[in-house]
């Protein structure tokens, strides 16, 4: 019987500095999984905090390891090509089954520090490479694979599935930019507002650069909207209506800055 929450490794701050310095100067290589320091990590005094639990065995997260490979090969073309897209909601739904019964243990940045720089360096490095494609080419490398950053490779794929569930992640119908935006500002204690808001998103019929700035406009005025912090999760229709209203204002917004540039 496990007691308590799965304990996962930590990679302490002067090793997670190190490595990551390490992994910053081979990204123009060929990354590899390194056994020696999986096995020096993994046998730290620091490795689990002291805590009641169970700690996550070797055999365990070598599996982990080999399942988000697969994913990953089973997500790549015929042409030896895995679109960002693709990556991000293969990986992504494992760690979030993974994750489901220690939520608490994903939200310590040392454990993102360990997946990344010692179980997962050579998938980090593949999806960073993705990013001369993307919009996001200004968000250093240090920031994608430092443990507790928003941006982080891994991390924040995990925590999209926790906050908008299976169905919207699934969908594929939030793009990169609207995770960014939404994520970003969003409480992760609110799931309900989140899938809200969501939901408006996709429903909002906008594409490219006008999907952006709707995003943006009604992330702002949903900040803004009074009395957003009373309303709970379980009071649906107060929250619907709220999230239509911000809608409304929105794409009135968007639409006359789309006609003043015309």
């Amino acid at each position: 019987m496990i007691l308590g929450p799965m304990l996962f490794p930590r990679v302490e701050a002067k090793d997670s500095h190190r490595l990551r310095s390490s992994l910053i100067t081979r990204m123009d290589t060929q990354v590899e999984f390194s056994e020696a320091d999986f096995d020096s990590a993994l046998n730290s005094s620091r490795a689990f905090p002291p805590t009641g639990g169970t700690r996550i065995g070797e055999s365990d997260l070598r599996e982990l390891r080999r399942t988000c490979l697969e994913a990953v090969d089973n997500a790549t073309s015929d042409r030896g090509v895995v679109s960002s897209s693709n990556f991000d909601l293969a990986v992504g739904k494992i760690l979030f089954a993974t994750g489901e019964e220690s939520v608490g243990e994903f939200g310590d940045p040392f454990v993102w520090d360990f997946i990344t720089l010692i179980l997962l360096p050579d998938l980090a490095a593949k999806r960073l490479a993705m990013r001369s494609t993307s919009r996001g080419k200004s968000i250093s490398t240090a920031e994608r694979i430092t443990g507790g950053s928003r941006r982080h490779v891994f991390q924040r794929l995990w925590k999209r599935w926790l906050i908008f569930g299976c169905e919207i992640v699934e969908s594929g119908k939030l793009t990169e930019d609207d995770y960014g935006a939404t994520i970003e500002r969003l409480i992760t204690n609110r799931p309900a507002l989140a899938r809200e808001v969501a939901e408006a998103i996709i429903r909002s019929g906008y594409s490219g650069d006008e999907r952006r700035e709707y995003t943006r406009v009604f992330m702002r005025k949903l900040q803004q909207t009074s009395g957003l912090v009373q309303i709970r999760d379980d009071d649906e229709v107060h929250l619907r209506k709220v999230i239509e209203e911000v809608h409304r204002q929105t794409a009135e917004s968007v639409g006359d800055a789309a006609e003043s540039d015309g």
